[in-house]
């Protein structure tokens, strides 16, 4: 399990819901599949796990992650780190 400070996502715990779909479209299918084992072992919320899971089949279909730096996503805001 990933410490939260290893996540793919920068303060992944406190980011929206409409953050998040947007956030992981740059994701890889292994730093997805962290994401989503972090979500069940501590959240545990419900309409995450939906878009986790719908975004990683999604790539094993075939789909790529669009690339780009997830933490400039539309709607995010950078949390200063210290």
């Amino acid at each position: 399990m990933a410490d939260r400070d290893e996540l793919p996502l920068a303060d992944y715990d406190q980011t929206s819901l409409s953050d998040i779909r947007h956030r992981i479209r740059s994701l890889e299918e292994p730093q997805l599949q962290q994401l989503f084992d972090h979500e069940t072992e501590h959240g545990n919320r419900i309409p995450v796990l939906e878009i986790l899971h719908a975004r990683l089949k999604e790539l094993h279909n075939g789909a790529e992650p669009s690339g780009g730096d997830p933490s400039k996503a539309p709607g995010v805001t950078p949390t200063p780190r210290g």
